[in-house]
């Protein structure tokens, strides 16, 4: 279950009919990784497996930028010591 931070807006046609929701990019990020979580990968759209798969991407290279060479940590321990 995902649970929603914003409430999401509803689009609807002349007729009525529901045509679109918008969330926010917080909870479609939300909504993606619980579908990569429970949702059989094979039976997903083409377009969630593409988007799930950007999703992923973005959080690796924001986890790269974030990363901290071992041996600058080591470094600053021993001149710490």
């Amino acid at each position: 279950m995902v649970l929603m931070t914003n409430p999401p807006k509803m689009v609807y046609d002349d007729a009525g009919q529901l045509v679109e929701v918008i969330l926010s990019a917080e909870d479609y990020r939300a909504y993606l990784r619980a579908l990569a979580s429970q949702s059989d990968w094979e039976v997903l759209p083409e377009f969630l497996q593409d988007a799930i798969d950007r999703m992923l991407i973005d959080e690796v290279r924001h986890e790269k930028d974030m990363a901290v060479d071992l041996e600058d940590v080591l470094a600053d321990e021993l001149l710490a010591t």
